[in-house]
């Protein structure tokens, strides 16, 4: 039972660290886009 508790919490470390990846991968693309975004309306 402990031992069950234990691949409980690496399981949720792993989806913690998979939406961790996903957001930062947003947030990445988000800037690169407002960047090309600010770089036309100067154009």
């Amino acid at each position: 039972m402990n031992r069950n508790g234990e691949e409980r919490r690496k399981v949720e470390e792993a989806t913690i660290s998979e939406r961790m990846d996903r957001l930062d991968r947003i947030v990445r693309w988000s800037v690169v886009f407002v960047g090309q975004l600010r770089s036309l309306v100067k154009l």
